[in-house]
């Protein structure tokens, strides 16, 4: 490893080749920006549900597609002028044609998969704070929209701007975590396995259902690889005993990597926390590769050694404490750290462990980024 202006492949070649499990040129890198990092980079403004509040609806032309795709332009120039080696593209930035929040009060608004928000204007935050699926009757009421009315034209322009260049992931949910999301929570979720698991089932079935048509609709048109972003673990160990995993959830996944494997494309599956009890399962399942080993949940050194030449691995530069509050040099060692742990005979891709929040500082991300073009070239 060391330093060369040289690099001699395209993004989208390094960071394939580095799936397949092969050494590119260099260590590939990418990272999920939240939108305040997109705005400093871009010196641009994003636009999201707060858009809609106190506006009269016969007065406004614009839908949630409209306001992801200007977002999506914005996201992908950001991805250019860091110099990143991936666009990305995502499940929470495509909405069913013609769709507008639908507001409880000025500040609380439901979506199209029942999950309910809250906006803090003051703030530029929105956040989960409940679902409106309660009772078996709910799921029976409620109409889950067709994936084929979805807009899917934030995907389009991004794999048209990619071209050859550079690969296109598509992050996306699947089973649980929009399940116990709509439903109001994990906790009602995990009662629900047990004292009520038809509806349980029914629950995971229609999300499971919807999620997988619009992932199919995705691929269609020509992403490069499915990120499964399903958080089911925390720092002590999966949300769910395995045989629950396997018996409601497992076979969604399965599915999933069978229908992407037939059309080329790899799938990742991201989950913060410990994963160890449950990683031989998803392995099992066909996954492609993981993200993001979380530090101090997972070991990545160890996860290289036990499973690298079955899944490619990405992340893990922390995200809780180096990147939010490190130094430079904080940035730098952590890099360094990342890439002598998994980057030895290829894939590993760097990124953080988990997303570029809004806590993250702007400059720590050029900074890991420049590092890992100084640190991961191979020789």
């Amino acid at each position: 490893m060391g330093v060369s202006p040289n690099l001699g492949m395209t993004h989208k070649e390094r960071y394939l080749t580095a799936i397949q499990h092969k050494q590119p040129d260099t260590v590939p890198v990418d990272c999920w920006l939240d939108l305040v990092h997109v705005e400093r980079i871009v010196n641009k403004r994003t636009r999201d549900a707060s858009f809609f509040v106190d506006k009269n609806p016969a007065q406004v032309k614009e839908d949630m597609n409209d306001l992801m795709i200007q977002n999506q332009r914005l996201i992908n120039e950001a991805h250019r002028k860091l110099g990143l080696d991936s666009y990305f593209v995502s499940d929470y930035y495509v909405y069913p044609r013609g769709y507008r929040p639908k507001f409880i009060d000025s500040n609380t608004y439901v979506d199209h998969l029942g999950k309910v928000y809250k906006i803090r204007r003051d703030v530029n935050v929105t956040y989960w704070v409940d679902g409106v699926i309660k009772t078996p009757e709910d799921l029976d009421r409620f109409e889950f929209p067709d994936p084929k009315d979805f807009d899917y034209t934030s995907v389009e322009l991004t794999v048209e701007e990619a071209g050859e260049e550079y690969p296109v992931l598509a992050w996306c949910h699947l089973s649980e975590m929009f399940s116990y999301l709509a439903r109001g929570g994990i906790d009602k979720l995990v009662y629900d396995l047990y004292r009520n698991p038809d509806f349980a089932r029914n629950l995971i079935g229609k999300i499971s259902s919807t999620n997988m048509g619009i992932i199919d609709e995705m691929i269609k048109r020509g992403v490069d690889v499915v990120a499964v972003g399903d958080d089911v673990a925390d720092t002590r160990g999966p949300f769910f005993p395995p045989r629950i995993f396997r018996q409601y959830f497992y076979p969604y996944l399965e599915k999933l990597v069978e229908m992407a494997h037939r059309k080329k494309v790899y799938v990742m599956k991201h989950s913060d926390g410990n994963l160890y009890p449950i990683l031989d399962d998803l392995i099992s399942l066909g996954i492609d590769g993981l993200h993001p080993i979380e530090p101090g949940a997972m070991d990545l050194a160890d996860v290289k050694n036990r499973y690298g030449a079955r899944i490619f691995l990405r992340g893990n530069v922390d995200n809780m404490h180096v990147l939010p509050y490190g130094s430079e040099e904080d940035v730098r060692k952590d890099v360094r750290r990342c890439i002598d742990a998994a980057a030895k005979g290829g894939g590993f891709i760097l990124a953080e462990s988990n997303s570029m929040h809004a806590n993250v500082k702007t400059g720590n991300i050029w900074t890991m980024i420049d590092e890992a073009r100084r640190y991961g070239v191979y020789r």
